[in-house]
């Protein structure tokens, strides 16, 4: 049990995009629930958004394929189930960065559609959690230098 409560416990790095709204750059697993659980602020997404997609039109699609508009202009914090979308996209982009080294190519690895996606792009794909977890093995392949 203590080395479950540790591992709680244990401050995790925060993507970047949320290092800027949340009050610390690092902070255990329950404390990043909690604060999805309280509603992500709307501009957790936008940020998240603008670093995946450098087309204003893609950014857009994105944000809307997470939150219908018209909600995104009433609602100023995000449903718990929108902020766990934001962190899992916010996650495997900056896991993609680590990987290839550089934005500009995670970028392009989440904008093309990749055959072990069932030619889906990355981006799409990690609208859901199992899709996420495909993009991941992807990375994690990538990464340890397995076939892809």
């Amino acid at each position: 049990m203590d080395q479950d409560q540790d591992f709680l416990s244990t401050p995790l790095p925060l993507p970047k995009p949320f290092a800027g709204h949340l009050a610390e750059a690092r902070m255990p697993i329950w404390g990043l629930e909690t604060a999805i659980a309280g509603g992500l602020s709307r501009d957790v997404l936008l940020d998240v958004a603008h670093a995946i997609c450098i087309d204003p039109v893609e950014t857009n699609k994105l944000v809307h394929a997470v939150v219908p508009k018209s909600s995104l202009n009433r609602r100023g914090t995000l449903t718990p189930a929108q902020g766990e979308q934001t962190e899992r996209l916010a996650r495997l982009f900056e896991y993609a960065c680590r990987v290839f080294g550089d934005d500009a190519d995670a970028r392009a690895f989440f904008q093309r559609p990749h055959p072990e996606l069932q030619g889906r792009r990355p981006v799409d794909a990690a609208l859901t959690e199992l899709g996420g977890r495909m993009v991941e093995r992807v990375l994690d392949s990538l990464l340890f230098g397995l076939p892809v």
